[in-house]
């Protein structure tokens, strides 16, 4: 009666989990539809190189150089890559009045200063990656959240006239961004218009 009972529970699991299974393989196809960090992290290269393709570059290459540089698997590999990487994209004094490598070194330093939050390097993150792309917008300025009690969306705005990016793309005319934790992430929830403010209230969140 037992060895019964413990076989009907053991059966009752197996079929938990076939039933299970599609379920989860679900769940993660529809969380691939917006790759994190750690999708673009090479976790058999150094900590100086494993990042790379984190924010902006990600956004410039290709899906064949983002599968190219993630199976790598050493330093100097990496390092080839990226010196053709950027070779494939134009000479340092050609676009569109430096080379793109250079702006988007440059940018990146920015980034790095004006973003950074917690562990996380400026140019990672949301704004920085937006930053370095298509650099600073022509306008800033806060609204409520009308989803998220008491947040500020801090608001972007490129003017029309506005250069293509690094990625060879316009940027949108508005990006929006909100605190979410420790980290400022882009926003796509509505907004309560206030009018224009260039400081929230209580000061930067």
């Amino acid at each position: 009666m037992k060895n019964s009972w413990i076989s009907c529970v053991a059966l009752s699991l197996s079929l938990a989990v076939v039933w299970l299974a599609p379920a989860n393989e679900a769940t993660a196809k529809k969380k691939r539809k917006a790759p994190g960090p750690e999708e673009f992290t090479n976790f058999s290269l150094s900590p100086d190189h494993s990042q790379w393709l984190v924010g902006a570059i990600s956004r410039m290459a290709t899906q064949e150089e983002v599968d190219a540089y993630l199976a790598l698997t050493t330093d100097d590999a990496a390092d080839s890559f990226i010196e053709e990487f950027w070779a494939r994209r134009g000479p340092d004094s050609v676009w569109p009045k430096k080379g793109k490598h250079q702006l988007f070194e440059e940018r990146s330093a920015e980034a790095d200063r004006l973003f950074a939050e917690g562990t996380h390097r400026g140019r990672h993150t949301d704004r920085g990656t937006t930053h370095v792309l298509y650099g600073p917008p022509g306008e800033t300025r806060y609204e409520l959240s009308a989803q998220v009690r008491r947040q500020n969306v801090e608001i972007w705005v490129y003017p029309p006239s506005a250069e293509d990016g690094l990625d060879d793309k316009r940027p949108k005319k508005v990006y929006l961004f909100i605190k979410q934790g420790d980290l400022t992430v882009e926003y796509r929830g509505a907004i309560r218009k206030r009018g224009p403010t260039q400081i929230p209230p209580g000061g930067r969140h």
